[in-house]
């Protein structure tokens, strides 16, 4: 989604400008806190969503809530412009976003691991480094697991899927 991207940007771009005295660290981690317990709440995500509540009765309802999780001025501010907006629906993928934005800063590739069942870390390990050094870049994967797959991986990295589960090999003999 292109304002997804257009958030993260802004936020990036904002937070590692010279003279900005803004921890990008800090303040990932500070919306990540908000985004898991706002978020994860539907309740809370729907009062500022709510048309019963007035834009000042929203703004201040998150403004209390910045200043008792002692949210940085800054993380407030851009908590408040999603709010205006009425994007704060959008932090979850704004902050993934972020995180893929800081990886192809620093000349890496960022991707997408889904697999069948649970991989345990080493495993994970294993296969960015694979594709580490098939891109002869820093990978990220993140990962989810999908048991429609029946068996293997699916990883997308820039747009590109390699596919090397049961179910695409059984669709592929299902097509002959």
């Amino acid at each position: 989604m292109k304002a997804v991207r257009l958030y993260a940007q802004v936020l990036v771009d904002v937070a590692m400008a010279e003279k900005s005295g803004v921890d990008l660290l800090s303040v990932t981690s500070e919306l990540q806190s908000f985004a898991t317990a706002l978020c994860g709440n539907q309740q809370g995500l729907k009062v500022f969503e709510s048309p019963m509540f007035s834009e000042d009765e929203k703004t201040k309802g998150l403004k209390a809530i910045c200043e008792k999780a002692r949210l940085s001025p800054f993380s407030a501010r851009f908590l408040n412009l999603l709010l205006r907006k009425a994007r704060l629906d959008l932090l979850p993928a704004i902050l993934s976003e972020v995180e893929r934005l800081q990886v192809e800063r620093r000349g890496g590739l960022v991707g997408e691991l889904v697999s069948a069942i649970a991989l345990d870390p080493s495993t994970m390990v294993e296969i960015t480094e694979a594709f580490s050094k098939r891109f002869q870049k820093p990978v990220q994967l993140s990962s989810s697991v999908d048991p429609a797959l029946i068996a293997g991986i699916r990883v997308t990295i820039s747009g590109v899927t390699y596919d090397g589960t049961i179910r695409s090999k059984l669709a592929r003999f299902a097509g002959m």
